[in-house]
């Protein structure tokens, strides 16, 4: 049998693969927030809930636009590396 080993993954690829979790957290955070939003009935809690929502979205944008970064970042070592 061949033993093909995986080349180690990068602190960037490290770096994405948790960007990417992070993000799924938020979305499934948006979601819910989304969900108990449209069950409240309370005014506060309504507030509260749209609050929440609008930190959210801004989290979620800040980390894609980290997530994009850093696949820039990869892709711009790997094309030099292919280059040399």
């Amino acid at each position: 049998m061949f033993n093909f080993l995986k080349p180690k993954p990068t602190q960037t690829e490290l770096e994405i693969l948790n960007l990417k979790k992070e993000l799924e957290n938020c979305r499934f955070l948006i979601n819910r927030n989304d969900t108990l939003f449209n069950m409240s009935t309370d005014e506060n809690l309504i507030a509260s809930q749209i609050y929440e929502r609008e930190s959210l979205r801004w989290q979620y944008c800040y980390l894609l636009s980290q997530l994009k970064e850093k696949e820039n970042t990869r892709l711009q070592r790997t094309e030099v590396r292919i280059g040399e």
